[in-house]
């Protein structure tokens, strides 16, 4: 076979790469990311070599998930598009995803510009047509444009990183209506 033919991933990679990324989320989740990247392997039941195949570094493991988690984003924006509070419960699937991937945001390097804006734009795609039938319908207040939707996530986890905020599911829960008050009519509650 040429050299510049590429192989498609074997099924048991892609298989042990998805288990990796299922295990990362939840292990990340309750533990926070500093947690050991072997209790990771342990939960996807794969050894520490298939872990260090797939993901030479902890930061290349959450690069991974929130790439994933810009998919889901995407996904669930296509099958919210036909209802007027779609962008409401899109908003509300994004900030349990960033609630649930609390300290992934320090082990993303900014280095990587082009990569993080891209995921960035696939968001704010994501959301533009939402956010116009959201506005047609009455359940977005008139002034609110894309770019604040956007604000809305670094506030509320730059709220819950609030070391007397961190770890009160009341004020996390707070810190949600707020944000929803401000974009959203009561209409859209």
């Amino acid at each position: 076979m040429p050299d510049d033919v590429q192989r498609a991933p074997r099924r048991d990679a892609i298989r042990n790469r998805e288990r990796l990324l299922i295990a990362a989320r939840q292990v990340f989740a309750e533990r926070g990311a500093d947690v050991a990247l072997e209790e990771v392997a342990r939960l996807a039941e794969v050894s520490r070599t298939t872990l260090y195949r797939h993901f030479t570094t902890r930061e290349q493991l959450a690069a991974a998930v929130f790439e994933e988690n810009v998919a889901l984003i995407e996904h669930r924006a296509v099958e919210l598009r036909d209802a007027d509070d779609g962008i409401v419960t899109l908003f509300g699937f994004v900030l349990d995803q960033q609630r649930a991937n609390r300290g992934f945001e320090r082990l993303l390097s900014p280095a990587d510009l082009t990569w993080l804006t891209e995921l960035s734009a696939r968001t704010i795609a994501a959301f533009e047509p939402l956010l116009a039938r959201g506005r047609a319908a009455g359940t977005v207040r008139p002034m609110v444009v894309v770019d604040d939707v956007m604000l809305a996530f670094p506030m509320a986890a730059g709220a819950m990183a609030d070391s007397d905020l961190a770890g009160r599911p009341e004020a996390a829960d707070r810190v949600r209506a707020m944000l929803f008050r401000a974009l959203f009519t009561d209409a859209a509650g």
